[in-house]
């Protein structure tokens, strides 16, 4: 075995102890420029793959707790793929360094406009005609409505292209969205095959179950028709909802006051 597999595969044991949170005023870091919080092990910060430190932005409490909370359930030997929120965090971090890196990310989400898994129907058999009616036709309907765009939508055939004007109004709100954001819109198009379905889970306009439903049309109708098989089915199927229930998890935005007794609570369980 090569140096880099064996590197590769060399297990991390958990070398902390506690798990905490603090929060950081903006004025603290002036560079950062905002509110945050950060995950502590054992009183060190934790940091990204890329070096710098896991911030999680102010108003989101529930996402830090959630992060400190993966930490705290690595028991012997940690386990990255047990960190779905920490490591969606950093890539917001890490994955937007630059203009170029987010034009980057933005473009190619953007190809998958033309794909959409949700704009291609079929007619049989009916089972999935069925499914796709009752799981994507309310997701159209409203993307459609909340962003002021057409969509169009294949039927039978496996060709399909949105109008230009679509294109530049999806353009629009990806280049809005925050880091954190963009690269919870990222996993979840990337899981579900589907902007639309991204779209949806990011302005909450659907949970992580609903958009791992819409995601699985075609599993689910081929379940019912020839039976699932089990294990593999199984995996695919909570690894689609933990990936998804992530970027659910990373859309809860707390009211400001809220965001301030739960500060105060820190302050008196952690003294930072």
């Amino acid at each position: 075995m090569s140096g880099q597999k064996k590197e590769a595969n060399k297990q991390i044991e958990r070398f902390w102890k506690d798990v905490n949170l603090r929060y950081v005023p903006a004025e603290e870091v002036p560079e950062v420029g905002e509110d945050h919080f950060v995950i502590q092990l054992d009183n060190r910060s934790l940091r990204t793959p890329g070096g710098n430190i896991l911030r999680v932005p102010s108003e989101r409490p529930l996402l830090a707790c959630l992060t400190a909370q993966e930490w705290d359930e690595q028991e012997k030997v940690l386990r990255p793929t047990s960190l779905p929120i920490t490591s969606l965090i950093a890539r917001s971090i890490d994955g937007f360094v630059t203009e170029r890196d987010r034009a980057d990310v933005e473009q190619y989400l953007l190809k998958y406009l033309d794909t959409d898994a949700t704009c291609f129907y079929e007619d049989e058999p009916p089972a999935l005609a069925a499914l796709q009616e009752k799981r994507w036709d309310p997701l159209i309907a409203w993307a459609k409505e909340h962003f002021q765009i057409d969509i169009n939508v294949a039927i039978n055939t496996l060709s399909n292209k949105q109008p230009d004007a679509t294109r530049e109004r999806v353009a629009q709100i990806l280049a809005s969205l925050e880091p954190l954001d963009l690269a919870s819109m990222e996993r979840a198009v990337m899981t579900s095959k589907s902007i639309i379905i991204g779209l949806a889970l990011v302005y909450r306009r659907i949970d992580a179950e609903q958009a791992a439903l819409a995601a699985e049309v075609e599993t689910a109708a081929q379940a019912s028709i020839w039976g699932a098989v089990e294990d593999s089915h199984d995996v695919d199927h909570a690894d689609l909802r933990e990936r998804l229930a992530s970027v659910a998890c990373a859309q809860v935005i707390t009211e400001p006051e809220l965001v301030g007794r739960f500060v105060d609570v820190l302050h008196r369980k952690y003294g930072n």
